[in-house]
């Protein structure tokens, strides 16, 4: 009897984290959550890669801008990922970091940060 609880209790954790596990997905492309002046995000996550085209506001002006990105999980629910981004007309480039928090292998949260070299 103590064997089996043992078993089933060892079962219930393992299902616990492989829940958890999929928050973040193996792939994902379509759409990302807005956040801040970045807007209509969409992008294509591998897993290990994040691809992202969104629009930048910058006062009465737009730019289109292309980022790519290694990525690894943070935890359970969020992927960091740092790489390069460039404003797609002016050809401006900068390294930046972006945070996106998973639910059900679907981002519910996305953060950009962007730095000049």
């Amino acid at each position: 009897m103590r064997n089996v609880l043992v078993w089933v209790t060892s079962i219930a954790a393992l299902s616990t984290v492989a829940i958890a596990a999929a928050d973040i997905p193996t792939r994902y492309s379509g759409s990302f959550p807005s956040v801040g002046n970045a807007t209509s995000i969409t992008g294509t996550f591998t897993g290990k890669t994040l691809a992202l085209k969104y629009t930048l506001v910058r006062g009465n002006g737009f730019s289109s801008v292309t980022g790519n990105y290694d990525c690894a999980a943070k935890n359970a629910t969020t992927t960091q990922c740092e790489g390069r981004w460039a404003v797609d007309k002016t050809g401006q480039t900068g390294r930046g970091r972006v945070f996106v928090t998973w639910k059900g292998g679907a981002p519910i949260k996305t953060k950009i940060k962007g730095f000049k070299n």
